[in-house]
């Protein structure tokens, strides 16, 4: 899912333009990928059953990215129905996932405020 969500990217966070031609064949690849996500996600209350592994580490990184980008460039909501937004704030709550957005949050403005000199 991240790997063609990227491909999103320039438009939904850089200002940039993406052709209709990549929206289309990544809209086909993102919808195919949620198809595989459903398949093997068991949100047992984590992703992969009722241990916190390295899947969750990098789900609480990738689909808010992944939503965000498709939400703003394709105007879907690539999630709706696979329990991924009650995940995500069931995920919220740990501490080392706080930390994550709020680091991420500071990194983003700076990133910002750079690109604006």
């Amino acid at each position: 899912l991240e790997l063609p969500a990227r491909e999103l990217y320039p438009q939904a966070f850089f200002g940039g333009q993406v052709s209709d031609g990549t929206k289309e064949r990544v809209a086909k690849q993102l919808a195919k990928g949620v198809e595989g996500y459903k398949k093997i996600v068991q949100f047992n209350p984590y992703q992969v059953g009722n241990q916190f592994t390295i899947a969750d580490c990098s789900a609480v990184i990738h689909l808010p990215i992944i939503s965000m980008a498709a939400k703003s460039v394709l105007g879907v909501d690539l999630f709706e129905g696979t329990g991924v937004k009650d995940y995500l704030k069931a995920m919220s709550s740990r501490p080392a996932v706080q930390k994550v957005a709020a680091d991420r949050k500071t990194s983003t403005e700076q990133m910002l405020a750079s690109n604006k000199k």
